[in-house]
């Protein structure tokens, strides 16, 4: 109970309505970009299915996950931790974004110079979100 009663404190401290604007800025921002990288080849193509769509729908909900998650995690002072927490996320949060969206073109072996710029860029958006969520809570209690 111990435990739950900090989280619940931290979630309770850092998710201010400063941090959830910008983490809802972030999700825009940052989910169109994932979702021209990951999708665009489909959407420019015209090959929309119920799938796809729904892929569309749910990519801006990372970058607003992984902020807040950012956020929480973050140490008091921004510094090697937060890159060291960023870079798991990256690890994690990349690794389920390139499954869900690139492996069935991974698992068919379908390895084009496209998907490696995808494999390559793909990690880096969770790392630099949650670099981003950490920062805005030592901004958080700087007045605007």
């Amino acid at each position: 109970m111990a435990g739950e009663n900090t989280w619940r404190a931290r979630l309770a401290a850092r998710c201010t309505p400063f941090l959830l604007r910008r983490a809802g800025r972030a999700a825009l921002l940052v989910g169109s970009l994932l979702v021209a990288l990951n999708q665009g080849d489909v959407l420019l193509a015209g090959k929309v299915t119920g799938r796809v769509l729904l892929k569309v729908l749910l990519t801006p909900l990372i970058p607003f996950c992984v902020t807040l998650l950012g956020a929480l995690a973050a140490p008091p002072r921004l510094g090697w931790a937060a890159v060291r927490r960023s870079l798991f996320l990256a690890l994690v949060v990349g690794s389920a974004i390139l499954a869900l969206n690139q492996g069935d073109r991974l698992l068919a072996g379908r390895l084009t110079p496209g998907l490696v710029v995808k494999l390559c860029l793909t990690p880096c958006v969770p790392f630099a979100v949650s670099l981003y969520g950490a920062w805005l809570t030592t901004q958080a209690g700087t007045p605007r």
